[in-house]
C-alpha cells in the first residue's frame, strides 16, 4: 500500500471482529514500531503483548477503578468509568503496552519516541488489514505498579503508549483536517 494511502486512510478504531491477528502479523507491527527513530538512537522502548481477552477485561477494570477515584466531570466517568461496557481497550483483541524506563531526564525525549514508534506500528497494522487506536486512559495503569509488574512491566519502567489492535468491525469516515501554519518564514 502506498504510504499516502496510510496515512490518509488509518483511523482510530474501537468496534472489532472477534479474530485474533496473525502472529506474523504482530510481529511486522512490532518491527515497524523499532525502526521509528529515537533520540541519540536509544531505542528507549520495551513492549509487553497482550492476546489473552480476560486480562484485557481486568486490565480495562482495573483502569476504570482508577479512573472512578479521580476527579473527572460526572458525564466523563459514566461514560468511561461506570460503563459495563469495555469502554478502555474496547474488547480489542491485542493490546501493546509501549514502555520506556523512568528517566526523568530523557523522559519527554522517550514520549516524543514512542510516539513514532507508535506511529509506525498504526501505519503497518492498516496495511495489513488492522484496526488501531491509542489509549489514552490506558496510561493511568501507571498509578498502580504492583498491577503492571504482573504483566511484566518493571518497577523502573513505565507504560506510554497503550495500544489496540484487531480486525476493524467498523469503518469511520474521515474528518476534515486543516493546515494551520503560526508563520512561514523563507
Amino acid at each position: 500500500m502506498e504510504l499516502n494511502a496510510c496515512i490518509k486512510g488509518r483511523r482510530s478504531i474501537r468496534l472489532y471482529q472477534d479474530k485474533s491477528a496473525p502472529k506474523e502479523i504482530v510481529e511486522k507491527i512490532l518491527n515497524a514500531g523499532i525502526w521509528a527513530p529515537s533520540g541519540m538512537n536509544s531505542q528507549p522502548w520495551r513492549f509487553v503483548v497482550i492476546e489473552n481477552r480476560d486480562i484485557i477485561n481486568k486490565l480495562s477494570k482495573r483502569t476504570k477503578e482508577i479512573l472512578s477515584k479521580m476527579p473527572w466531570p460526572t458525564d466523563i466517568l459514566q461514560k468511561y468509568a461506570k460503563s459495563e461496557k469495555d469502554t478502555i481497550f474496547y474488547d480489542a483483541p491485542l493490546l501493546i503496552l509501549l514502555c520506556v524506563p523512568k528517566k526523568e531526564e530523557w523522559r519527554q525525549v522517550n514520549i516524543l519516541d514512542c510516539g513514532l514508534a507508535a506511529q509506525n506500528m498504526f501505519l503497518t497494522a492498516y496495511q495489513e488489514g488492522l484496526g488501531s487506536c491509542f489509549i489514552g486512559f490506558g496510561w493511568y495503569l501507571n498509578r498502580d505498579p504492583a498491577f503492571l509488574a504482573d504483566l511484566g512491566v518493571p518497577a523502573d519502567h513505565e507504560v506510554i503508549a497503550p495500544m489496540i489492535f484487531g480486525y476493524p468491525a467498523e469503518d469511520p469516515k474521515p474528518k476534515s483536517r486543516e493546515l494551520r501554519i503560526l508563520k512561514w518564514i523563507s
